[in-house]
Protein backbone atom coordinates (compact mmCIF):
# COMPACT_ATOMS: atom_id res chain seq x y z
CA UNK A 1 0.00 0.00 0.00
CA UNK A 2 1.48 3.33 -1.06
CA UNK A 3 0.92 5.82 1.79
CA UNK A 4 1.63 9.49 1.20
CA UNK A 5 3.45 11.52 3.79
CA UNK A 6 0.75 13.43 5.75
CA UNK A 7 2.07 16.86 4.75
CA UNK A 8 1.45 15.95 1.10
CA UNK A 9 -2.25 16.41 1.94
CA UNK A 10 -1.64 20.10 2.57
CA UNK A 11 -0.42 22.18 -0.37
CA UNK A 12 0.85 25.69 0.40
CA UNK A 13 1.39 28.18 -2.43
CA UNK A 14 2.72 31.67 -1.84
CA UNK A 15 1.35 34.05 -4.48
CA UNK A 16 2.45 37.16 -2.59
CA UNK A 17 5.19 39.11 -4.39
CA UNK A 18 7.21 40.13 -1.31
CA UNK A 19 6.12 38.43 1.94
CA UNK A 20 7.42 34.97 2.80
CA UNK A 21 6.01 32.34 5.15
CA UNK A 22 7.38 28.90 6.01
CA UNK A 23 5.10 26.54 4.08
CA UNK A 24 6.20 23.45 6.02
CA UNK A 25 5.21 25.15 9.26
CA UNK A 26 1.75 25.93 7.85
CA UNK A 27 1.41 22.32 6.73
CA UNK A 28 2.09 21.21 10.31
CA UNK A 29 -0.41 23.71 11.71
CA UNK A 30 -3.04 22.56 9.21
CA UNK A 31 -2.47 18.87 9.95
CA UNK A 32 -2.82 19.51 13.68
CA UNK A 33 -6.24 21.08 13.13
CA UNK A 34 -7.43 18.44 10.68
CA UNK A 35 -6.33 15.56 12.92
CA UNK A 36 -7.93 17.05 16.03
CA UNK A 37 -11.13 17.76 14.10
CA UNK A 38 -10.99 14.21 12.70
CA UNK A 39 -10.94 15.51 9.09
CA UNK A 40 -7.87 13.93 7.54
CA UNK A 41 -9.41 12.81 4.25
CA UNK A 42 -8.50 14.53 1.01
CA UNK A 43 -6.21 17.47 0.33
CA UNK A 44 -6.40 21.12 1.36
CA UNK A 45 -4.78 23.93 -0.61
CA UNK A 46 -3.59 27.03 1.28
CA UNK A 47 -2.91 30.02 -0.96
CA UNK A 48 -1.07 33.01 0.48
CA UNK A 49 -2.07 36.11 -1.42
CA UNK A 50 -2.41 39.91 -1.36
CA UNK A 51 -5.18 42.23 -0.19
CA UNK A 52 -6.00 42.94 -3.85
CA UNK A 53 -6.44 39.21 -4.53
CA UNK A 54 -8.81 38.72 -1.60
CA UNK A 55 -10.70 41.94 -2.37
CA UNK A 56 -11.40 40.63 -5.87
CA UNK A 57 -12.50 37.22 -4.57
CA UNK A 58 -14.62 38.74 -1.81
CA UNK A 59 -16.40 40.89 -4.39
CA UNK A 60 -16.77 38.08 -6.92
CA UNK A 61 -18.06 35.40 -4.53
CA UNK A 62 -19.72 37.35 -1.71
CA UNK A 63 -20.55 40.72 -3.31
CA UNK A 64 -18.38 42.56 -0.77
CA UNK A 65 -16.04 45.04 -2.43
CA UNK A 66 -13.37 45.19 0.28
CA UNK A 67 -10.40 43.06 1.26
CA UNK A 68 -10.73 40.39 3.89
CA UNK A 69 -8.14 38.43 5.82
CA UNK A 70 -9.15 34.85 4.97
CA UNK A 71 -11.60 33.03 2.72
CA UNK A 72 -12.35 29.30 2.77
CA UNK A 73 -14.01 27.31 0.01
CA UNK A 74 -15.24 23.79 0.62
CA UNK A 75 -15.10 21.54 -2.42
CA UNK A 76 -16.74 18.50 -0.91
CA UNK A 77 -19.34 17.55 1.61
CA UNK A 78 -19.13 15.55 4.81
CA UNK A 79 -21.59 13.05 3.41
CA UNK A 80 -19.21 12.25 0.52
CA UNK A 81 -15.67 12.57 1.83
CA UNK A 82 -13.06 12.89 -0.90
CA UNK A 83 -10.45 10.38 -1.81
CA UNK A 84 -7.01 10.82 -0.30
CA UNK A 85 -5.81 12.82 -3.33
CA UNK A 86 -9.00 14.82 -3.97
CA UNK A 87 -8.98 18.51 -3.03
CA UNK A 88 -11.65 19.03 -0.37
CA UNK A 89 -11.06 22.72 0.24
CA UNK A 90 -9.04 25.83 -0.39
CA UNK A 91 -8.06 28.58 2.01
CA UNK A 92 -6.89 31.99 0.81
CA UNK A 93 -4.99 34.18 3.27
CA UNK A 94 -4.12 37.83 2.71
CA UNK A 95 -0.55 38.25 3.94
CA UNK A 96 -0.99 42.04 3.71
CA UNK A 97 -3.95 41.86 6.08
CA UNK A 98 -2.09 39.40 8.35
CA UNK A 99 0.83 41.81 8.59
CA UNK A 100 -1.47 44.73 9.43
CA UNK A 101 -3.50 42.72 11.98
CA UNK A 102 -0.33 41.40 13.64
CA UNK A 103 0.70 44.98 14.39
CA UNK A 104 -2.82 45.86 15.52
CA UNK A 105 -3.18 42.80 17.79
CA UNK A 106 0.46 43.04 18.98
CA UNK A 107 1.35 39.50 17.90
CA UNK A 108 3.98 38.19 15.53
CA UNK A 109 3.27 38.00 11.81
CA UNK A 110 3.52 34.19 11.78
CA UNK A 111 1.16 33.96 14.77
CA UNK A 112 -1.45 35.93 12.84
CA UNK A 113 -0.94 33.82 9.71
CA UNK A 114 -1.36 30.69 11.87
CA UNK A 115 -4.60 32.11 13.28
CA UNK A 116 -5.97 32.86 9.82
CA UNK A 117 -5.09 29.40 8.52
CA UNK A 118 -6.72 27.81 11.58
CA UNK A 119 -9.79 30.02 11.09
CA UNK A 120 -10.08 28.96 7.45
CA UNK A 121 -9.65 25.29 8.33
CA UNK A 122 -12.37 25.51 10.97
CA UNK A 123 -14.70 26.88 8.29
CA UNK A 124 -13.87 23.84 6.14
CA UNK A 125 -14.67 21.65 9.17
CA UNK A 126 -18.15 23.18 9.41
CA UNK A 127 -17.66 25.94 11.98
CA UNK A 128 -19.22 29.34 11.37
CA UNK A 129 -19.43 32.68 13.14
CA UNK A 130 -22.68 34.15 11.83
CA UNK A 131 -24.43 33.81 15.20
CA UNK A 132 -22.88 34.99 18.46
CA UNK A 133 -22.91 31.52 20.07
CA UNK A 134 -21.25 30.00 16.99
CA UNK A 135 -18.65 32.77 16.93
CA UNK A 136 -17.71 32.09 20.54
CA UNK A 137 -17.38 28.36 19.90
CA UNK A 138 -15.25 28.96 16.82
CA UNK A 139 -13.01 31.47 18.62
CA UNK A 140 -12.55 29.01 21.48
CA UNK A 141 -11.37 26.34 19.00
CA UNK A 142 -9.02 28.84 17.31
CA UNK A 143 -7.48 29.78 20.66
CA UNK A 144 -7.05 26.13 21.65
CA UNK A 145 -5.26 25.32 18.39
CA UNK A 146 -3.07 28.42 18.64
CA UNK A 147 -1.91 27.24 22.06
CA UNK A 148 -0.76 23.99 20.43
CA UNK A 149 1.47 25.59 17.78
Amino acid sequence: MDRKHPTEKIFVANAHPSLEVDGERLQSVALLVLRKENRCHGRVNIILATDADLRKMNDQYLGRNHPTDVMAFSMGGDEHPGAEDEVVGEIYVSLDRAQQQAREYKVTFIREVDRLVIHGLLHLCGYDHEREDEAGRMREREDRFLEGV
